[in-house]
């Protein structure tokens, strides 16, 4: 199996994923992008720079394949989530526009701050290309009004929309094979659909909810890997926007292993016992070896021959390291949640992305919350946009 999940010490044998009802398919999983279209217009952007502007799910997808093909990207790629000037300069001074394209990403074309960090490209003369939606929006009227070149971000909520145009374009003009990606994620959509009432990405959500409801609000999510710390922010935004509403629903929070190991494992093991840590990791790694050098071999480190770790690869190493923090939680009877990518692939990552799509679904749908909406994102929006036009 691709993706393996082990889930310690935390459901029982009466299972809340029973009580679950019959759901129909999600719209994001029965949409089909065309990726031809996106192949063909993402050849004619012969551009070394890409500078990627959105927010939230406008770029969390996208964050997550350029960390897992970082090696295959053929352009340097930048993402912009603020209209901060500082960043901006930094950046337009170190891109110039004969080898940059623009890209913002919006689905209603209205996000205002997006349209700033645009603006700031734009009275730089570097070239756009946008995605957004075909409707009267203010992205769509520029894309009309300067002559862009753009694609159509479908009708899908942001943070579902990363095996879309959304997501799959910039992907794709970055020089991700996104085709991979969605034959990956087609599988595993059929895998965890709600015609399988029993599945992976329910098992998941099941212990999630019935964590929660034995008092670990919290849910720490270290990750065993630099190429898939790039869905930490998409996990946030998918569970943190899809079901924590109503009152319900844990905070999840995460870090680069064994890094958080030195500051976190404190609270994780000396506070509160409200956290329920949630691994991510992967057994594809460079199998370079440690080497110490033989005039080294002979020193003292923790009552052990240094030398000995020559007889480790850097891959083994951190898997001692992720194995530690398993046995001292083993030791205090705490639960725990691992999922492993057995190699970081496209079809994988596609896997992935759509793996805690549904996740994120069936966490709403146990808590009885709607996993469509987000009315108190849209509120802060809504005062944002006020503040501005308020001066």
């Amino acid at each position: 199996m691709s993706i393996k999940i082990e889930i310690d010490h935390v459901n029982e044998k009466n299972r809340s994923v029973q009580q679950l009802p019959r759901y129909e398919k999600p719209e994001f999983a029965e949409y089909e992008p065309d990726i031809d279209k996106i192949e063909r217009k993402a050849d004619k952007l012969d551009y070394e720079n890409i500078v990627i502007i959105g927010n939230g799910g406008s770029i969390t997808s996208l964050r997550a394949y350029l960390y897992a093909f970082i090696d295959e990207t053929d352009k340097d790629v930048h993402i912009v989530t603020t209209m901060d000037p500082d960043y901006l300069g930094r950046l337009s001074r170190s891109l110039s526009p004969e080898n940059t394209l623009v890209m913002p990403i919006s689905k209603s074309g209205e996000t205002v701050g997006v349209l700033e960090s645009l603006m700031y490209f734009v009275n730089r003369d570097y070239p756009v290309f946008a995605v957004t939606s075909d409707n009267d929006g203010a992205l769509r009227n520029m894309t009309e009004r300067r002559d862009w070149d753009w694609i159509e971000h479908p009708k899908i909520g942001g943070r579902f929309s990363g095996l879309t145009e959304t997501a799959l374009m910039p992907a794709a003009a970055a020089g991700i094979d996104v085709r991979e990606i969605r034959e990956g994620a087609e599988d595993m959509y059929e895998k965890v659909s709600p015609e399988n009432q029993y599945n992976p990405a329910l098992n998941v959500a099941s212990a999630l909810y019935d964590a929660e409801h034995k008092g670990y609000e919290q849910v720490l999510t270290p990750f065993y890997s630099t190429r898939l710390f790039g869905f930490y922010p998409l996990m946030v935004q998918l569970m943190h926007e899809t079901f924590c509403k109503e009152g319900k629903g844990q905070t999840f929070s995460g870090d680069l292993g064994p890094e958080y190991q030195h500051h976190t494992n404190q609270r994780l093991f000396g506070g509160r016992k409200d956290i329920l840590p949630f691994f991510f990791r992967t057994d594809a790694h460079e199998r370079e070896r440690v080497k110490v050098p033989e005039d080294l071999e002979d020193i003292n480190v923790r009552g052990e021959k240094l030398g000995h770790l020559s007889s480790l690869t850097y891959s083994e190493s951190l898997e001692s390291e992720y194995k530690g923090v398993k046995r001292a939680l083993e030791e205090e009877d705490r639960p725990s949640m691992s999922l492993n990518v057995s190699d970081v692939s496209h079809k994988n990552i596609g896997k992935l992305i759509a793996f805690l799509q549904y996740l994120a679904v069936y966490s709403a749908w146990l808590r009885e919350v709607d996993p469509f909406d987000q009315p108190d994102v849209e509120r802060s929006k809504q005062l944002g946009h006020e503040e501005r036009f308020e001066r």
